[in-house]
């Protein structure tokens, strides 16, 4: 059974990470992410930083390449140090999805993204992320937040519903 996801049109504020930044090819993310998360923590650690999930941004380039933002979510405490720098989320319009289950389904919120944006006539621009919830042993109650950068809609454009 396919599950339904509820996508929302959303003004978003960018959220302040500790993140490492890599380039690679879409294939490698998977096995490659938690290395780049495995250089944060420990700063983040030592420094006794207020953390919260972790996040990890992708801009896609012009080649199929994908520069990756690996971070965690800081509220304080945090400074600069090695490859871990202070990074952020994008701001703007965005479509953003919860998928609920493995990570290995991530996919499925992508397709209803992308449904929904060509659906509905917007754009992405290229810059996505993901928002980790806490941790469970329980796949079924993993959640991940998706969200597609959107290009601003000129004045005077409609606008598009949830759906």
């Amino acid at each position: 059974m396919a599950v339904a996801y509820e996508v929302r049109l959303e003004q978003v504020r960018p959220r302040i990470l500790a993140a490492v930044r890599e380039i690679m090819a879409p294939g490698q993310v998977g096995a490659r992410v938690i290395g780049l998360l495995d250089q944060v923590w420990p700063v983040l650690r030592e420094q006794g930083a207020r953390a919260g999930h972790n996040v990890f941004v992708y801009h896609a380039g012009e080649d199929g390449m994908l520069t990756v933002d690996a971070g965690v979510e800081v509220f304080a405490g945090f400074t600069e140090r090695g490859a871990v720098r202070r990074m952020a989320t994008p701001a703007g319009q965005a479509a953003t999805t919860a998928h609920y289950g493995d990570y290995s389904g991530l996919g499925a919120a992508y397709t209803a993204l992308e449904e929904w944006c060509a659906r509905t006539g917007r754009n992405p621009v290229g810059v996505n992320w993901e928002v980790y919830g806490d941790w469970t042993e329980d796949p079924a109650r993993l959640r991940t937040d998706v969200y597609f950068l959107l290009t601003q809609r000129a004045a005077g454009g409609t606008r598009a519903s949830g759906g």
